[in-house]
């Protein structure tokens, strides 16, 4: 038995044999990559040329206008000017307001007084004053200090002349001046002499408010 085996094997072996000798080679193709045709060209082909510059068209400069120096200025002042017209404009427009009508001033009438002849009148620039006795004192204490010039002619017509002074708290008199002349110098010297003589007047009453009174002393004479 172990003979048949031996026997066996051998005519596999040879069997195998013959068939590697006899069978014809088997070619076995290995896949590889794609195939990829490449055309070798001049890369120094393949640039377009650059197109041609395309010409600039050249700008002539423009002749610039210089503004006048004062012209900014002009404008200012016109502006200014303009609205200053329709502000006088709108006040035109607007219509007065009244005014109330101020207080008649106290006046003491023409009336003889002192001794001399004298015609004298009084009246003050302060609306409202009541203290008709203050006026009395300060009339008859400057009609006391007036004496007529010497020589003094009037032809017989009677002259005329007004003293403008202001009488301060105390009774301080102030601001003397010839308010309206005679056309007569040496009577319009009376007449400021004697208000002069008169200061200090009687301090002012209690009961005005104000610090200070204007007085119109009004001189009246004829020669006898």
């Amino acid at each position: 038995m172990r003979g048949a085996i031996l026997g066996s094997g051998a005519t596999h072996a040879l069997l195998a044999a013959f068939l590697l000798v006899v069978r014809p080679p088997v070619h076995v193709v290995v896949p590889g990559p794609d195939v990829v045709q490449v055309a070798l060209v001049d890369p120094l082909a393949t640039i377009a040329p650059a197109p041609p510059p395309a010409e600039v068209a050249k700008l002539e400069p423009k002749e610039t206008v210089k503004p006048e120096e004062d012209t900014g200025i002009k404008l200012e002042k016109d502006r200014l000017k303009k609205k200053r017209e329709e502000k006088k404009e709108e006040k035109k427009e607007e219509p007065p307001r009244p005014e109330p009508a101020p207080a008649a001033a106290p006046a003491l009438p023409v009336e003889r007084v002192g001794t001399a002849g004298l015609r004298g009148d009084l009246s003050v620039d302060r609306g409202g004053f009541e203290f008709t006795y203050y006026l009395v004192l300060v009339r008859n204490r400057i009609a006391a200090n007036w004496t007529p010039p010497a020589g003094l002619s009037t032809g017989g017509n009677p002259v005329r002349a007004v003293v403008y002074f202001r009488v301060g708290r105390g009774g301080d008199v102030s601001a003397v001046q010839l308010e309206t002349g005679s056309s007569v110098e040496f009577f319009d010297r009376s007449a400021m002499r004697a208000v002069l003589l008169s200061d200090p007047l009687p301090p002012l009453p209690l009961g005005f408010p104000g610090g200070e009174l204007g007085v119109h002393f009004g001189f009246e004479w004829e020669a006898p």
